[in-house]
């Protein structure tokens, strides 16, 4: 977690500049985006100049509302913004998402943006709702988009970014003890739930499922013969940003959250953040963006073990929800 310093530096003192790289030519997908860091991550990315921005969204409503309101803003035309329902606790909209994707012309970069916070237990894909969203539904979806980004990169001689909206909060989650040979069977059990813990904890399985797959997609970071233009994988902590993420708080811990969110940023500062890491250069591939810079791993992340351990039972779960999804995995013409 960051020292008390840091924190000041970020949330008060740090100039974040507006992302200034072209998004000409490229198609976006943002999840989460019809509001917050989502939302304003789009607004940027369509004043970059973007052919398409996908906005994937659970709530087609709130989501053409959200078009409507960056159309207003940035005055682009009606073609460049489309809005897709996405569900990520569902694998079938997750499917149904990635099919038309995969009838794109291109795809440049996806924006893992969609994650909860949430406050009540509940159940999906077998483990916690939070763990499930943040964790499971995440990379169910990017593992079934990575040949797409593959093929972008060999037809326009380009290369697609993948990025993961995380938290610097990953710090401080806490390990638990003894949680048998699966993690996420152990927290199907309400008692080992914990509202305040399991966004953290979240946010550091994530961690660990990016450096897994960056490892595997791209061992070296450099672009090699058979792979010119392989993708960037990604992630970042937005700082603390106003994003109206957990909303499900009882009434004193609201009070508590307003009266802490006096030190947060505004959502389109944190955009700006999450759209330079999503066009950062490939020194970035692997690696965690905080305040606009590479920050090293935290001794928590890099627990090789650990990172491992989830990557398995991770890699298990997802081919359990979708069949052949791991041969994603491999490089094909």
């Amino acid at each position: 977690m960051p020292s008390f310093g840091d924190f000041v530096r970020t949330q008060f003192l740090l100039k974040i500049p507006n992302p200034i790289v072209s998004f000409a030519s490229k198609t976006v997908i943002v999840t989460g985006a019809n509001g917050g860091l989502g939302k304003e991550a789009a607004k940027h990315i369509v004043r970059l100049g973007a052919s398409t921005v996908i906005l994937g969204c659970r709530s087609l409503s709130k989501g053409n509302a959200a078009k409507h309101e960056i159309e207003t803003v940035s005055g682009c035309g009606p073609s460049v913004l489309q809005v897709w329902e996405l569900d990520i606790e569902s694998p079938k909209s997750i499917q149904q998402f990635v099919d038309r994707a995969n009838a794109l012309p291109r795809l440049d970069v996806l924006i893992n943006n969609a994650g909860i916070q949430s406050q009540k237990f509940s159940v999906v894909y077998g483990t916690e709702r939070t763990l499930a969203v943040n964790v499971i539904g995440t990379f169910l979806l990017a593992l079934q988009l990575l040949p797409k980004l593959r093929e972008t990169a060999r037809n326009y001689r380009t290369t697609p970014h993948m990025t993961f909206v995380g938290s610097a909060m990953y710090d401080v989650a806490k390990w638990p003890d003894q949680h048998g040979d699966n993690i996420f069977a152990w927290f199907e059990d309400k008692t080992h739930f914990s509202a305040i813990n399991q966004y953290s904890l979240s946010k550091l399985l994530q961690l660990y499922a990016v450096i897994q797959l960056s490892a595997i997609i791209d061992p070296s970071g450099t672009p090699t013969a058979d792979s010119p233009s392989p993708v960037v994988i990604n992630s970042l902590d937005p700082c603390f940003c106003k994003t109206g993420l957990p909303g499900e708080l009882p009434v004193t811990m609201r009070v508590a959250l307003r009266i802490f969110e006096l030190t947060a940023r505004s959502a389109e500062e944190g955009a700006r953040l999450v759209v330079q890491t999503a066009a950062a250069g490939r020194e970035t591939h692997g690696l965690y963006m905080r305040a606009g810079k590479v920050r090293e791993y935290d001794p928590i992340a890099r627990d090789v073990e650990k990172a491992v351990y989830v990557w398995e039972l991770l890699c298990k779960k997802l081919e359990g929800l979708q069949p052949g999804i791991l041969q994603n995995l491999r490089e094909t013409e």
